[in-house]
């Protein structure tokens, strides 16, 4: 998908400074000043491949306040010279994804404890309106200037109160390999709830602590990334701040293959999570 920049500024005129900031597949990413909601992010979606996702996205957003989502701003319609596209114009965050974070290795235990207490917050949020966030992932984790952290791309979340968007007869679901739950990237439908994200928050804390994704590194090819996340154990955590090893319980309970051998909900990660940095702190 490719639009002329400056034809799309002319229909942008409230905006500023529009710079190209990413592009997948029928998507197009801007950055941009806004002169009352100063820096934005500007989003089109091509409405005949997957308008329906966008839609979805936009919604998910609006359900989920929360102080770690980036609000959206306005949305909107617009013919274009290669067909009708879905716009977004959302809050944009100063920071960086956890991607280029994470190649310089490991983080700090502290500041993965503060990432899965402030994601976990924002899960909470989301499942309290029945959402399910789906692709929990570096590339979908920012860190701003002060240290937190923002959920971002609710573009294939899914609203359990709505009809599914993936195929039901489809073999796989839709997800990043490496981080989807079994029971999402298996496109079992009736299994996937908030457990989901907790199994994908865990791989995402497990590579945080580790620097590596155990799932991914190394793997010669996607069966291989399947197989590991259906059969292999991720090995335990063993960090020399997590005090009794009470962070690395927490993870492996997250990372369990079966769903019901996770947290039963969000809320219920949050609260043990809450009662680990308690026990931290009287340590």
């Amino acid at each position: 998908m490719s639009i002329d920049v400056a034809w799309i500024a002319s229909k942008f005129p409230a905006l500023t400074g529009l710079r190209p900031l990413a592009r997948g597949g029928q998507k197009l990413v801007f950055s941009a000043a806004h002169a009352s909601d100063g820096d934005v992010v500007l989003k089109l979606l091509l409405r005949e491949s997957s308008g329906d996702r966008l839609e979805r996205e936009v919604l998910a957003g609006q359900l989920v306040e929360c102080d770690r989502v980036p609000r959206i701003l306005e949305t909107g319609v617009l013919p274009t010279p290669i067909g009708e596209c879905i716009w977004v114009r959302e809050e944009r965050i100063a920071g960086s994804t956890l991607r280029p974070v994470l190649s310089n290795g490991p983080m700090a235990l502290a500041s993965v404890m503060r990432l899965a207490r402030q994601l976990l917050e924002t899960l909470a949020i989301a499942e309290e309106k029945r959402i399910v966030h789906r692709d929990i992932k570096p590339e979908n984790v920012m860190v701003d200037e002060q240290g937190d952290y923002w959920l971002l791309d609710f573009g294939l979340a899914r609203l359990l109160d709505m009809d599914s968007l993936t195929a039901t007869h489809l073999p796989f679901g839709v997800g990043t390999l490496g981080y989807s739950a079994p029971e999402q990237f298996r496109n079992q439908k009736r299994l996937i709830d908030a457990r989901a994200d907790l199994f994908s928050l865990g791989v995402l804390l497990y590579e945080c602590v580790v620097g590596f994704n155990p799932f991914r590194q190394g793997a010669r090819d996607e069966l291989e990334i399947l197989s590991r996340v259906e059969t292999m154990r991720l090995p335990r955590i063993n960090h020399p701040d997590d005090m009794h090893g009470k962070f690395g319980d927490f993870v492996a309970a997250l990372t369990q293959k079966h769903r019901t051998q996770r947290p039963r909900s969000v809320a219920d990660a949050l609260a043990w999570l809450y009662e680990i940095e308690a026990s931290n702190r009287r340590s």
